[in-house]
């Protein structure tokens, strides 16, 4: 008989030996960690190939495969969400976060600028030590007083140039070709730093800062 008293015991040990730490509370997953090491599947990553700002809005009651991709770049971010296609009110409320964490309007609604900061989250920043591309140099052939005037909502190559820089500056920012709040706290910041009116406006002096950072 003792010896059957010992079977259970040895099974429950077993088990957790088998298992340690492979079941850990979903509070314990923070944003700066939550499922970085899982990769985009092909058929959400494909969904990418389409510019944030031609992307379909997306709100609660949506059932589209671009939920999906939503869905999972919650999760990846460290909102758990169920990846089902389905907008819900789960759904809906981690967008909500997600949007008051990147200071962007708190609406549920996934519109260009909550597409542009989903975008980013698979995307690596600039490495500051990496070459300025070709193409973004050659926009530099244009001289500062020259260049497209440059705020929120802008979407245009130039965009690109201002926010690898700004990567480059040591700000962090998604190089998407899309001026949204994040372009415009970190086109703030740079101005403050450099001394220049704090309008989050690209202009004349701020193009000019810009540039002299690749000289």
């Amino acid at each position: 008989m003792k010896k059957k008293k010992w079977v259970p015991m040895l099974l429950a040990v077993g088990l957790l030996v088998v298992s340690p730490l492979s079941f850990q509370p979903a509070e314990a997953t923070s944003h700066s960690t939550a499922a970085k090491e899982y990769k985009l599947p092909a058929k959400l990553a494909n969904l990418m190939n389409i510019a944030p700002e031609h992307q379909f809005t997306l709100r609660k009651g949506s059932t589209r495969l671009e939920v999906k991709l939503l869905q999972w770049t919650l999760n990846h971010y460290g909102l758990k969400t169920a990846v089902d296609a389905v907008f819900g009110t789960a759904t809906d409320k981690n967008v909500r976060q997600y949007q008051k964490d990147k200071g962007l309007k708190v609406d549920g609604i996934v519109g260009v600028n909550t597409w542009a900061a989903l975008y980013a989250e698979h995307k690596k920043p600039t490495d500051p030590e990496e070459e300025l591309p070709a193409e973004l140099r050659n926009l530099m052939d244009i001289a500062p007083e020259h260049q497209f005037t440059l705020r929120e909502g802008s979407n245009r190559m130039e965009v690109l140039l201002l926010q690898w820089t700004l990567n480059q500056y040591g700000l962090k920012t998604a190089v998407d070709g899309v001026f949204g709040p994040e372009t415009k706290r970190n086109v703030q910041q740079y101005q403050r730093d450099k001394g220049l009116k704090v309008d989050g406006i690209v202009g004349v002096n701020t193009w000019v800062a810009i540039y002299r950072e690749h000289q």
